[in-house]
């Protein structure tokens, strides 16, 4: 009897349990609902929402600066970067005045739809060119790709030259024939459910666990709409394909990239310290993120007092993999300049006049 009366007491627990479970969940939805139409509105509002059907699914073309400006640039984020076009436009602040710039979500990318296709570097060039196309928005193309995207810039020009009138590319993956052959990406099966929960809204407990908020600079209303299409982009399955197919399309890339004469500049920041002003400065940006965004991890040493050697091998180090790495992948794409701004990977939210410095020179240069 004693024992039916404790299986009976377990069984209400676990049904309390059950019922508290799905009362938060429901209303984790719902908040998450509600904030995202408000979102949206805001995004709207502010130019970033312009969906162009491809066929299947429509992608986001968010247009910005002068509809009749000199060039088309257009902006192409790095993995799971869904806030490129928010994050990305103070490094285009200046460009916006005489061209037009153009940012294509990819798909499951902040305002895209999602799809269950796969994406290969085949497929993911080929909707950029439709979702250009079916926008009205005619080549040529000044390319604008961060990371992974100089893999995809690259095999749109090797492909279709006539089409791309030039390359700026921002911290690129380096490509060569093993490139990413040491990529450990995660469980499809586990990040597809990581993806569920996104949408139901429990991204939003840990959207700083994921996205780092954006140096000063940025107002609390970017960090806002870069927050509102980052929400979008983890609750999307199409970029987990787009993951677990990084070493196929870089490799892909790099085996199909043909020599061109198209200009190009490659703006290196991870490997583009040469000085120990430099790695100084950059450490000190590091520590005010880590510190920023209250991370728990030890600082960097700011100062690399009394340890002349380490400093050394790491500006030895970093000539390495640019003589090694950049230098010859530089070559096989041709007409490519290196052009060091030392920094971390997103390098527009660090340092975005500078880059939009570097990409205004790129353009100018076209007129002649």
């Amino acid at each position: 009897m004693k024992a039916k009366k404790i299986r009976k007491i377990i069984v209400r627990i676990l049904l309390s349990l059950l019922a508290v479970i799905v009362l938060f969940t429901v209303g984790t939805f719902i908040f998450h609902s509600i904030k995202s139409s408000q979102e949206l509105d805001l995004l709207k509002e502010k130019g970033y929402y312009n969906p162009v059907s491809i066929g299947d699914y429509s992608l986001n073309v968010a247009k910005f600066g002068n509809e009749n400006g000199k060039h088309t640039i257009v902006g192409m984020a790095g993995l799971g970067m869904g806030d490129y076009s928010v994050a990305a436009r103070k490094m285009t602040a200046e460009i916006e005045k005489d061209n037009l710039v153009v940012f294509v979500d990819r798909a499951g990318y902040g305002l895209s739809e999602d799809t269950s296709e796969e994406m290969t570097i085949e497929k993911i060039v080929e909707d950029y060119r439709t979702a250009l196309k079916n926008a009205g928005i005619s080549a040529p193309y000044i390319l604008m790709p961060h990371s992974i995207s100089g893999a995809y810039a690259n095999y749109w020009s090797s492909k279709y030259p006539d089409e791309i009138e030039a390359v700026a590319i921002i911290d690129g993956s380096q490509l060569d024939e093993n490139a990413f052959n040491d990529l450990e990406t995660g469980n499809p099966t586990v990040q597809k459910g990581l993806a569920f929960l996104a949408k139901l809204g429990f991204s939003r407990y840990v959207m700083r666990e994921y996205q780092y908020l954006y140096p000063d600079g940025y107002s609390e209303e970017e960090q806002y709409l870069g927050d509102a299409l980052m929400y979008r982009t983890m609750d999307s399955v199409a970029h987990i394909s787009e993951e677990a197919l990084t070493r196929q399309n870089a490799q892909k890339a790099w085996k199909e990239l043909v020599t061109n004469d198209i200009p190009k500049i490659y703006i290196c920041a991870s490997w583009g310290v040469k000085t120990k002003e430099e790695l100084i400065e950059d450490n000190r940006f590091v520590n005010e993120q880590i510190e920023r965004n209250h991370l728990d991890m030890p600082l960097r040493p700011t100062e690399y007092k009394g340890n002349e050697e380490t400093i050394d091998k790491i500006l030895t180090e970093m000539e390495k993999a640019r003589q090694n790495t950049l230098v010859p992948y530089m070559k096989k794409m041709g007409n490519c300049q290196l052009i060091l701004v030392p920094g971390q990977h997103l390098i527009y939210t660090q340092k975005p006049e500078k880059c939009g410095e570097m990409i205004q020179k790129l353009i100018d240069s076209l007129k002649k």
